[in-house]
């Protein structure tokens, strides 16, 4: 059952009065027990009140709609009929000459569980696999609640029961697979993958005993052979789908790779110091502190109880510069301690800011000067080399053009104007 409301709204505009019609429909189907009176009234009052709150969301937006009625009220009902497991029927003629599922004649409408058996309890000799009478009725499994013919839905219910299973389910349409469900299990658990086949409105579980099999023709690559059973991606060796195992995290979610670091390789370390900028003054200080108790400060029921809080009572501070100068330390004992260091890191940047402001000319050695002439001329015989006259093509005027520049962006160089770029 779904719910829907055909609301008009209006709002003044020029003088004028225009009207909106806007449709809110419930945004899933509700499925009820027959005759479920009160479930249906829950699940409508609950509907107008989520319409209500859209629409004092608009008002509060500013809007200007104004409601001036429901026009309609729709309720759409319809018979909800699930996917459910029956009574044996006989595979499609496609899905037999795979050779990939074993379907077991069961007179009953517990073939889920015969599929499962056929699956867990595998007889010892491949001949006549699909008669119930090659496995035992005592498997173990726990179908408390589960209802016969078992609908796709309860499925979720049988592996949060049976902890060890996860299960596929697949279906068969128009002579290709489908996919029902893929189970969310992860970690290397006994994944069953079994296929549902349809007639009408009879349905059928089997256990596909070989999933390549039945995916081969699936695929687009004729060498794909193997198939991972929580995402269904294929791969062409068995090494690669182990590779990806640990890695899957299910169908249409990105596999995710753990590499740890080797040993030896496993710590981090900043080595190019070279590349550090240098700080011309450093800042240390050193705090002492008395331990006091504190009495009576528990509260009843309080989980953590604080017994002695640090009290400062002095401290050190001085600057060290990038040269190994270092200033005086200042060195404090009092109540006042955490007073006296923000003053002193005041104090401390007026000296700080002070020395940054006495600039010294630079010193150069004469192996400097040799150095830095050596690297002026070569730089500028490059940026010389560089350079062919060329007509320009907007002027027609003979320009000096950067061969270098030219590979990338068209670099004009003009007599009195300077470098340009086009």
């Amino acid at each position: 059952m779904q719910f829907g409301l055909n609301v008009e709204f209006s709002i003044p505009r020029d003088g004028e009065k225009q009207e909106m019609e806007h449709y809110f429909k419930q945004k899933d189907p509700t499925v009820f027990n027959r005759n479920n009176v009160t479930a249906v009234n829950s699940v409508f009052h609950g509907f107008i009140n989520e319409v209500k709150g859209k629409i004092e969301a608009w008002s509060q937006r500013g809007s200007g709609w104004v409601v001036e009625g429901v026009l309609e009220a729709f309720m759409n009902v319809a018979q909800y009929q699930p996917f459910h497991g029956g009574s044996y029927m006989p595979l499609p003629k496609k899905l037999q000459n795979k050779k990939a599922i074993i379907n077991v004649q069961n007179r009953d409408n517990k073939c889920l569980r015969w599929a499962l058996r056929a699956a867990l309890i595998p007889p010892k000799h491949s001949m006549n696999m699909s008669r119930p009478s090659r496995y035992p009725t005592e498997d173990g499994l726990d179908f408390t609640g589960i209802g016969f013919p078992t609908p796709v839905s309860q499925i979720n219910r049988l592996e949060k029961q049976n902890t060890a299973l996860a299960i596929n389910v697949f279906g068969w349409e128009k002579e290709h697979m489908i996919m029902h469900r893929l189970s969310e299990k992860r970690g290397s658990l006994l994944r069953i993958n079994l296929m549902l086949i349809q007639n009408n409105e009879k349905s059928h579980y089997t256990y596909v005993r070989r999933l390549s099999a039945l995916l081969h023709d699936q695929s687009k690559h004729g060498d794909v052979k193997l198939f991972c059973e929580r995402c269904l991606h294929g791969y062409t060796k068995a090494e690669l789908l182990e590779r990806h195992k640990p890695e899957c995290m299910g169908q249409l979610k990105r596999p995710t790779r753990t590499e740890l670091p080797k040993e030896g390789k496993n710590k981090v370390k900043f080595k190019n110091h070279h590349k550090q900028m240098e700080a011309l003054f450093m800042e240390y200080a050193d705090f002492e502190s008395l331990i006091r108790k504190i009495h009576g400060c528990a509260k009843k029921g309080q989980a953590t109880i604080k017994t002695e809080v640090h009290k400062p009572c002095g401290f050190l501070h001085t600057i060290v510069k990038s040269d190994g100068q270092t200033h005086s330390p200042f060195v404090y004992h009092g109540k006042d301690a955490v007073y006296r260091f923000l003053m002193s890191v005041l104090n401390n940047e007026k000296l700080m800011r002070a020395g940054l402001a006495d600039k010294k000319p630079l010193v150069m050695t004469s192996e400097d000067w040799h150095q830095y002439n050596s690297a002026s001329a070569t730089s500028a015989m490059k940026a010389w080399s560089s350079l062919s006259f060329e007509t320009c093509l907007l002027c027609m005027t003979p320009t000096l053009v950067s061969t270098t520049a030219k590979a990338t962006k068209d670099a004009i160089i003009r007599p009195g104007r300077g470098l340009w770029s086009l």
